[in-house]
């Protein structure tokens, strides 16, 4: 084995049998090597004190380190289209070809204007539940919603055209986390009716569409929150996880005070919003320093709910959800430490537009920002996808490859604290086994009836050098870096050249350390 960790030993054209049957296993080794040494690294620098000066990535979080694959990432438009999309394909890299840098990102923005109609048409006819009215499916079978809901998630995810979208549903959805085990069928009810309309529209309209959901509602046991003796989970969580943060100047009064002023918003029927009086508290209260009067008994229903309204209006004005809301959201779409400058001027877009999603995130994406910007780590559920795209897989039944997927350990909905998956490399970076497994099966997939990855584009021409810069072409937008290309070649050359080799590639280049990252 070589003493460099970054260059596997070349496998001969020649080499005996049992050379050959080990060159994959010493290539893996080497991909698990070189991922593990820089998630440690990651973690490492995520560990130590963060400067706030006006240098991007302070404390060495470059992209030029050494360790960084997007140190070969030279392309700004292909930043672009990595970091808005669920993965590379060679579809959306002509797209932005076409359109540039600024014309691609106006274009992911508006996505109620893309033509999406081909992958909703999908949706509706193999997954029917996920068209159902709140009465119908909650005489459905449990399961088999949940199951098409997750399934509908991958659809789209994989063929939507429009992937900016996508990228926000995933984003909102761990952002707004509801455990699909918790609530049911109301999961899906809330991503179809409130996390995807508003995954590019308003903050406000966002949050004010999740207090009123019912999956929200029951998740965070709301429902069951009336005075006397309040219910507090809700009135927490909308603040801490939702709004202010942690830190954004609320005390334990605040949260009391607030699921008092919460008490009435509860579900009804199968699970629609319901406010109830005879459960509302019409006492006075003080929130955030603002004072809400006792109540008459005559009060009608719209001055007692009014009260949450109100302070929801607080929470979604105040400069702490700006400051919050942004630096999550340039963690998402930037990098894990993104710059105070950058955070800071999104918080300013926030307080000037009053939320505006969009405004936001082209404040965050900027080109000079992006080329700054170091790789993040895929989480597995933006890896498998990814892997979906760039092999170009054909699918008639997602079911399968979901649940192989769910292996990596991110089954979607399926997180029970309301926290969210985590954004962080550290998290995910000990699951790699899992994932050269699911790299292994995708590329084998060949079946009409479920998914099927389809070779020959990859031999064009059939050859290995033509396979390889198939790979460089189609997984990784023709930034394939040239240490990965040439133990890609040598892996290809080192046995009878074949479907099943090549297949094998696939599933190498998937699993490289370089193709983690994003």
């Amino acid at each position: 084995m070589s003493t460099n960790a970054d260059q596997p030993e070349p496998v001969s054209e020649i080499a005996p049998p049992d050379e050959r049957r080990s060159s994959r296993r010493r290539f893996f080794a080497v991909g698990a090597s070189a991922a593990v040494g820089l998630a440690a690294a990651q973690t490492l620098e995520a560990q130590r004190p963060k400067s706030r000066g006006s240098s991007p990535f302070p404390n060495g979080q470059s992209a030029n380190t050494a360790a960084d694959p997007s140190a070969a990432w030279s392309d700004p438009l292909l930043r672009l289209v990595r970091r808005i999309t669920m993965g590379v394909s060679p579809e959306e890299i002509a797209l932005a070809r076409r359109l540039g840098y600024a014309g691609y990102l106006d274009y992911q923005l508006r996505a109620s204007a893309i033509d999406d109609s081909a992958i909703e048409t999908i949706v509706a006819t193999r997954l029917p539940m996920t068209q159902m009215p709140l009465a119908m499916l909650a005489t459905q079978d449990g399961n088999e919603v949940n199951n098409q809901l997750a399934d509908a998630t991958w659809y789209r995810a994989t063929f939507s055209k429009a992937q900016l979208r996508e990228r926000m549903v995933d984003f909102w959805t761990d952002h707004f986390t509801i455990s699909l085990n918790k609530v049911g069928y109301l999961k899906l009810v809330d991503d179809r009716d409130v996390i995807r309309p508003n995954a590019l529209g308003m903050f406000p309209e966002l949050l004010r569409a999740t207090s009123q959901s019912a999956a929200m509602l029951r998740y965070l046991d709301q429902n069951l929150s009336r005075t006397p003796t309040p219910n507090q989970n809700y009135a927490r969580e909308i603040m801490e996880l939702h709004t202010l943060g942690v830190d954004g100047g609320y005390s334990q009064t605040d949260v009391a005070e607030l699921s008092r002023i919460l008490t009435g918003w509860t579900t009804a029927g199968a699970g629609t919003f319901q406010f109830n009086r005879n459960f509302h508290d019409r006492n006075a209260k003080t929130f955030l320093g603002r004072s809400f009067p006792a109540m008459l008994a005559t009060a009608t229903d719209a001055q007692m709910k009014g009260e949450g309204d109100a302070a929801i209006q607080m929470l979604v004005e105040h400069p702490s959800t700006a400051a919050y809301i942004s630096l999550k959201m340039a963690r998402w779409l930037l990098a894990y430490e993104p710059p105070q400058a950058v955070v800071d001027a999104t918080a300013a877009t926030y307080m000037s537009t009053g939320g505006d999603i969009k405004a936001m995130i082209r404040t965050i994406l900027s080109g000079r920002n992006l080329m700054a910007a170091p790789a993040k780590y895929k989480r597995p559920f933006h890896l498998a996808i990814s892997a979906m795209r760039g092999m170009g897989a054909s699918v008639v039944n997602v079911r399968a490859v979901r649940q192989t997927a769910d292996r990596m350990g991110m089954p979607v909905f399926m997180w029970e604290q309301p926290n969210g998956y985590p954004d962080r490399v550290d998290w995910w970076s000990g699951l790699v086994i899992t994932r050269w497994a699911y790299m292994q099966y995708l590329s084998t997939q060949t079946s009409t009836t479920t998914t099927r990855v389809d070779s020959a584009p990859f031999r064009v021409p059939d050859t290995a050098d033509g396979v390889v810069a198939q790979i460089a072409t189609r997984m990784f937008g023709g930034e394939l870096p040239l240490a990965l290309r040439t133990q890609l070649l040598s892996y290809l050359r080192g046995g009878a050249y074949s479907d099943a080799r090549v297949r094998e590639t696939l599933a190498l280049a998937g699993s490289a350390q370089e193709y983690q990252w994003f």
